[in-house]
């Protein structure tokens, strides 16, 4: 028989059988067979060195419908763990591309950042030339004023 199994704990009252080694031969559990989830005697040296064959059946024979239910619950559960998978991976794939929009977004904020006060320098600039020129205007107006004043209005000197 080629298959998987499990050892599992039992209180069994019955004798436990030996093995063609000598060992006692605990109780497992087949779930790749025509009998998934039947318990039957195995060698514990099973799968080592000693390639012991020793095989029992513990359990009766199941009615042929027991192992349709079983089979068709181990398919559902490997669909669902095949599922269970291929949503990690997407998960995985959402998380990474959420980084990378985080980093991105992280640049971004840093470039408009950055443009911002390059912006606010630009406007204190423009802002100080507005009044230096208009203080300069200003002077100019006056200093036009005074030689108009002093070229139109004759100054009697006394």
């Amino acid at each position: 028989m080629q298959g998987s199994s499990s050892i599992s704990s039992s209180s069994v009252d019955a004798p436990t059988p030996r093995c063609h080694c000598g060992v006692r031969s605990p109780i497992r559990s087949a779930w790749k067979c025509d009998y998934p989830g039947r318990r039957f005697y195995g060698c514990s040296g099973y799968r080592t060195s000693r390639k012991c064959s020793f095989f029992q059946w513990y359990d009766p024979e199941p009615p042929p419908r027991y192992s349709d239910v079983i089979r068709r619950l181990l398919e559902t559960n490997e669909g669902i763990r095949s599922e269970n998978m291929e949503l990690k991976k997407t998960r995985q794939e959402l998380l990474d591309e959420l980084r990378s929009l985080q980093h991105s977004l992280y640049e971004t904020r840093a470039n408009l950042e950055a443009a911002i006060s390059a912006s606010t320098a630009m406007e204190d600039n423009m802002l100080a030339s507005v009044a230096t020129t208009r203080r300069r205007g200003v002077l100019i107006t006056v200093l036009i004023s005074a030689i108009i004043l002093l070229v139109f209005l004759p100054v009697k000197i006394a």
